[in-house]
């Protein structure tokens, strides 16, 4: 391969870190989407209802910290330019779906954290240590945010499935590079550092 190729190929993809969070993100998110639909669908207190809203709980917290190391690693690093083939309405649109899968990565585990905080549950984080309780048991606060974490869940579902079959229209219709940009083998487009200016 010429250094040519290489350069071009280096220039069109996120660092490797960002890409790896991505997809352990995708597939942390669709486990804790699944088995939060299947409790949702239980009557509470029974089993394996509680030990799978332990998992579900544990979920949501990993990918809260997995959001925030993500930014880091967004701010740290090269941004590879968007495809040439793609209209300005279309970046736009792109971005917002983005931010909103942004948005619902921090919204959903602080929802689903103050429903158990106020509202005596547990929080244990796969059963090994219990997070601090930072707020007293308060049911109208729980009653909130379980509501507010039951509302933003139809917003997940929109985003993503927003987010997936824009992936397939680039794939199938537009046949860019928008995918390898974020595939975990693709090459890198810079250091941690070394930002894009």
């Amino acid at each position: 391969m010429t250094t040519a190729n290489t350069a071009t190929k280096t220039a069109t993809s996120y660092h490797p870190l960002l890409r790896w969070i991505h997809w352990a993100t995708a597939i942390l998110f669709i486990a804790a989407t699944l088995i939060g639909f299947y409790c949702g669908l239980q009557q509470p207190g029974t089993s394996p209802r509680r030990e799978l809203l332990e998992v579900h709980k544990s979920l949501g917290l990993t990918l809260f910290f997995l959001a925030i190391l993500r930014l880091w690693v967004r701010a740290a690093t090269k941004v590879p330019p968007e495809p040439g083939s793609s209209s300005p309405l279309v970046l736009a649109a792109a971005r917002l779906n983005h931010w909103t899968l942004y948005f619902i990565l921090f919204l959903m585990p602080i929802t689903g954290y103050l429903a158990s905080a106020a509202g005596g549950y547990s929080l244990r984080y796969f059963w090994t240590f219990s997070w601090p309780r930072l707020v007293d048991k308060n049911q109208a606060l729980a009653h909130f945010a379980i509501t507010a974490h039951d509302v933003v869940a139809y917003l997940v579902y929109a985003a993503v499935g927003l987010h997936v079959a824009a992936t397939f229209w680039h794939i199938l219709v537009k046949k860019d590079e928008t995918l390898s940009r974020m595939w975990p083998s693709a090459p890198a487009a810079g250091s941690i550092g070394d930002r894009q200016g």
